[in-house]
């Protein structure tokens, strides 16, 4: 069976996305998926110290091996879902490339969806009713800890990686 790619993007792409990535790969078995985290500020910056101490509490110690990357149209092509860490995420990157919209979806909002097991291809299939107009709040994003406290990191931490848990235990290749 073939990895299926799984995409999460934030602002910059140096904490709450490569915590996602980073999480995904300590908490899912990574023979089923290949996680890659992209944002839309900075190429090659490590996560945050903070937001690295924040994941190591949960048994993540290798984050420091990222490197922040651009989204591009190649990596929105080649990922199968895109799980962005805010609405206005969404809206960038359809700005970026119009048919990206079918496979993208606030992290928060797809773990609300995904509330059974499924397949990747049925949670896909499940979100094609949407409209590109919900998304103009900010009731499905994960609040962006850059450059507050410690505090901040934690609990940003600890809603990401119950994204995960969440969302990949229902979630079947």
């Amino acid at each position: 069976m073939n990895q299926r790619r799984i995409l999460f993007v934030c602002t910059a792409n140096i904490c709450r996305s490569p915590a996602a990535e980073y999480l995904a790969r300590h908490f899912v078995t990574e023979q089923d998926y290949v996680f890659r985290s992209a944002g839309f500020l900075f190429e090659d910056l490590p996560i945050t110290e903070r937001m690295a101490l924040a994941i190591e509490r949960f048994g993540v110690n290798d984050s420091h091996r990222h490197s922040s990357h651009i989204v591009d149209d190649e990596t929105m092509r080649s990922a199968e879902l895109i799980l962005t860490m805010e609405s206005r995420h969404l809206r960038d990157l359809t700005v970026k490339d119009r048919s990206v919209f079918e496979k993208t979806i606030p992290f928060k909002e797809a773990v609300s969806r995904l509330d059974r097991p499924m397949s990747l291809d049925e949670f896909l299939g499940s979100i094609e009713d949407r409209q590109a107009s919900n998304y103009f709040d900010e009731r499905w994003d994960v609040e962006d800890p850059y450059k507050r406290s410690m505090k901040k990191y934690r609990a940003a931490s600890e809603e990401i990686k119950d994204l995960v848990t969440g969302f990949f235990i229902n979630l079947k290749p």
